[in-house]
């Protein structure tokens, strides 16, 4: 086989790293969809294990290669998309429960296969990048190799607008095939043959299962092939077992797959008083990447048709209020329409819904507006295509009441697989700006799941209570009214000192529903926990420290972490102490909704990471006795250096956009694609800027100069 010319080289690097950067982004929708954390650190840490990998591979048998150059290359170009596609398949059709790793020792052996399947795919990548390193401009394959990454990176996210997480993953798999193909038709026919055969025998297994599915969106969830798979934990695996259950609307995002079930007897009942003498109707719901469901309500425009809405726990804002104080509402995060339903019922004037998902507002407006009642086209309805955090600092309008109700599934509140999520829905910066955007009398509502043990209700409160105290509000607990249901709890937050009015009216709700009441201005120990009984009134006692100047203390002996996020910190669902072992132990896996697993399951992970790390980085290298000696020494830790410092400028970066953005699905892109990109014409022009003599100097002394710029001046580029 003759030698790859530059050209070709080059085509093969840009393409071969398209593949694996849009690959690895790629799985953390497929992780996020089929289960519910996205995992993004394990697919980290496979690409670059898989990376070190193959650089200790190539620096034991450099000589072997360069003396059969065309071989490696094209050997390496006909096996990566091979274990691509393995590793796909094997990752979503292996059983595979990460929070069950310390209790089910089969658990282990799947993680493993996980780990080498995935990071064999990256070796391989990575070694073609290595390959072409050896002959050619170091310079150019590090631009064709960064250019490539981030458009992979960017691709990834224009798809997923409108195929499914495993649609995506096969035109990446088919991308993949590309170097090879070009490789072999410069070639031998035998190698076109080779690579012919290859392609379709990794097309006829891939799309034949994906059109199995595709094809009939009715069947249920529990009958589709392994490609497709969901956790059982979540919430549309149950949906999907009521009777007559089907799928009958199915949208794509980079945010989620948006699905839409419809049952005999499926009904949300979040928060619902056990004495309602109205029946919910059977209700269709939209599920977000299978997690949670959001109700869309058969309405045909009597109020009497919703009036079960009037004994759920999120009504109690819409009931207080005073008739002449209802004028405008502000609703995170519209979904199925519940709240609007509730605005309408209580007779608000004018309402503003939020909803991040296109394909939400689209389905509503269109496919489900006659269901639904055409709620999202109502004259004194606006919906806006926007995030909570940027809408709010745009708008000038003033509102009556600001409601976020039950955002998350209750799994997913519950079980801790969002601990490295950040999220600054509930930072104390996001909740001074809602009280900022009411009006004197208005009121922030914020309803939430009641979980056991208790612990993202109570960081609720924290949040609450210092954001009101950076306020100047010193007498918060004039400033606060709490219930609880079986299932909820709903908080309402003023500016202004709860009037007697609305505690009276707060009072006859809660009596007449059986709601329990956690906090009023003025409440006794003897009011509280009377109906739905804990064995001790925790969400009042709770509330009540942390109103207290010793609140410090307490939140620092509590088992869990409740302390409050921040915009800086904005790690909410992260309620990780070493106090939760306990829970852990107690609860295992049988019972994952009442544990912290997300947070434990990157200590889990670390632990073979760093033995495959030794395996397959440095054992080589130390039994054929490579070393790093002078210059190579200094090399190697001057490299080393460089890639701690980008992934410390790269990782805050994304954390940061989130806020500009608006999600972390584009942040990830966007950064991760700029960085790329633009280090990759840096490779490209490194060796025409500057002299060689003062080349590192002059650039460290811009990095430096722009990462000061980043500090002082990125908080205020980004809320302006």
């Amino acid at each position: 086989m003759n030698p790859p010319s530059r050209r070709i080289v080059n085509f093969c690097v840009f393409f071969t790293s398209f593949s694996i950067l849009s690959y690895q982004i790629i799985f953390t929708r497929i992780f996020a969809w089929s289960q519910w954390h996205n995992l993004s650190p394990l697919i980290i840490t496979m690409a670059l294990l898989g990376f070190g990998a193959s650089g200790s591979f190539v620096s034991i048998i450099q000589k072997k290669i360069e003396a059969s150059y065309s071989l490696f290359f094209f050997t390496s170009l006909i096996l990566f998309p091979v274990f691509l596609t393995l590793g796909f398949i094997i990752s979503t059709t292996l059983v595979f429960n990460p929070y069950e790793m310390i209790y089910s020792p089969g658990q282990i052996i799947s993680m493993f296969f996980y780990f080498f399947l995935m990071g064999f795919s990256f070796f391989l990548g990575a070694l073609i990048i290595c390959i072409a390193l050896l002959k050619h401009s170091i310079s150019k394959t590090y631009f064709f190799n960064l250019i490539g990454s981030g458009a992979g990176a960017m691709s990834v996210v224009g798809a997923s607008f409108f195929f499914h997480p495993f649609n995506i993953m096969l035109g990446i798999i088919l991308t993949a095939m590309v170097p090879a193909m070009v490789m072999a038709f410069k070639s031998h026919v035998k190698h076109v043959c080779t690579i012919g055969i290859i392609t379709a025998i990794i097309i006829s297994t891939l799309f034949t299962c994906d059109l199995q599915v595709t094809c009939d969106l009715q069947v249920k969830l529990s009958s589709f092939p392994n490609f497709k798979k969901i956790s059982q934990y979540k919430a549309i695996s149950g949906a999907l077992n009521l009777p007559e259950s089907q799928i009958v609307h199915e949208a794509y995002s980079p945010l989620a797959v948006i699905q839409v079930v419809q049952a005999e007897g499926l009904r949300t009942t979040a928060g619902l008083s056990l004495v309602s003498p109205f029946q919910v109707p059977v209700q269709k719901g939209i599920f977000f990447d299978g997690g949670s469901m959001s109700p869309i309500t058969p309405f045909k425009g009597n109020k009497n048709e919703i009036r079960y809405i009037e004994y759920l726990a999120s009504y109690l804002p819409f009931h207080v209020m005073d008739k002449h104080e209802r004028n405008r509402v502000l609703i995170i995060g519209s979904g199925g329409g519940e709240s609007i339903l509730k605005s309408i019922l209580s007779g608000f004037k004018y309402i503003d819904a939020l909803e991040q998902e296109s394909c939400v507002i689209s389905l509503m407006k269109n496919q489900f507006s006659s269901y639904s009642g055409d709620i999202y086209t109502r004259q004194n309805v606006t919906i806006h295509h926007n995030e909570a955090r940027s809408f709010i600092k745009q708008t000038k309008k003033k509102y009556d009441l600001i409601e976020l109700s039950m955002i998350d599934a209750y799994n997913t509140a519950a079980s801790g697989v969002y601990a490295l999520n950040e999220s600054y829905l509930y930072t104390i910066e996001s909740i001074k700006e809602y009280l900022g955007r009411l009006n004197e009398n208005g009121l922030l509502a914020i309803s939430r799941w009641v979980v056991t043990p208790a612990r993202d209700n109570l960081k609720i409160f924290n949040l609450v209570i210092q954001a009101l105290r950076q306020m100047g509000i010193d007498d918060v607990q004039h400033h606060l009214i709490a219930i609880r249901s079986l299932q909820t709890l709903t908080l309402l937050v003023s500016k202004s000192a709860i009037p007697e009015t609305m505690i009276d009216k707060t009072k006859i709700f809660a009596r007449e529903r059986l709601f329990d009441l956690v906090h009023y201005p003025g409440i006794s120990d003897k009011q509280v926990n009377q109906y739905i009984k804990l064995n001790t009134p925790v969400y009042h006692q709770a509330l009540q420290k942390l109103m207290t100047n010793d609140s410090k203390d307490f939140i620092k002996a509590y088992d869990f972490d409740i302390s409050a996020a921040t915009d800086n910190r904005p790690y909410f669902y992260n309620f990780f102490k070493p106090a939760v072992f306990k829970y852990i132990k107690t609860y295992g896996p049988s019972q994952i909704p009442v544990t912290e697993w997300g947070y434990l399951i990157l200590l889990i992970i670390l632990l073979p990471v760093l033995v495959l790390s030794f395996i397959f980085i440095v054992l080589p290298l130390r039994i054929t006795g490579q070393k790093a000696k002078g210059m190579k020494k200094t090399i190697f830790t001057y490299f080393s250096l460089i890639a701690v410092g980008y992934f410390f400028i790269e990782m805050p970066m994304i954390q940061k956009m989130i806020l500009f953005l608006g999600h972390p699905a584009y942040s990830l892109s966007v950064i991760i694609s700029g960085f790329l990109t633009f280090s990759g014409i840096g490779s490209l022009y490194s060796s025409r800027i500057f002299s060689e003599s003062r080349r590192i100097f002059y650039s460290s002394f811009f990095i430096v100069l722009f990462i000061a710029f980043y500090l002082i001046f990125m908080d205020k580029i980004i809320l302006f």
